[in-house]
């Protein structure tokens, strides 16, 4: 409906699908956002494969990965060859421009861009 409201129909794409089927999507995509991404649904192992998977497939050098939780944390309790200083760079973000009153600061914190190196 967003995508509609505000004509983005030309140059935004919602996909619904296992990310380890996308390989050509993630490959071309210059914006990629992970919202709570397996920690809720994947074990361990599921886990590590998705992210080798993402880490192999998201390599156009400049292109945006949005994620809830960091990376960082997302990566910590698996066993994953992912560097990721040679994977991303964290962009800093400035949470304090949103200026409603009743913001979630705790949640906005956990939104973290990762520009691809």
């Amino acid at each position: 409906m967003t995508i509609t409201k505000y004509q983005f129909i030309d140059r935004i794409k919602v996909v619904h699908a296992d990310i380890c089927t996308q390989a050509s999507l993630l490959q071309k995509a210059d914006v990629i956002v992970m919202n709570n991404v397996f920690e809720y649904f994947l074990d361990r192992l599921e886990q590590a494969r998705a992210w080798e998977f993402i880490a192999c497939n998201v390599k156009k050098r400049g292109s945006l990965l949005v994620t809830v939780p960091s990376l960082k944390e997302s990566l910590s309790k698996l066993q994953t060859d992912i560097q990721l200083s040679q994977w991303v760079e964290e962009v800093q973000l400035n949470y304090d421009v949103y200026v409603e009153k009743d913001v979630d600061r705790e949640a906005l914190e956990q939104i973290h861009l990762y520009r691809i190196l």
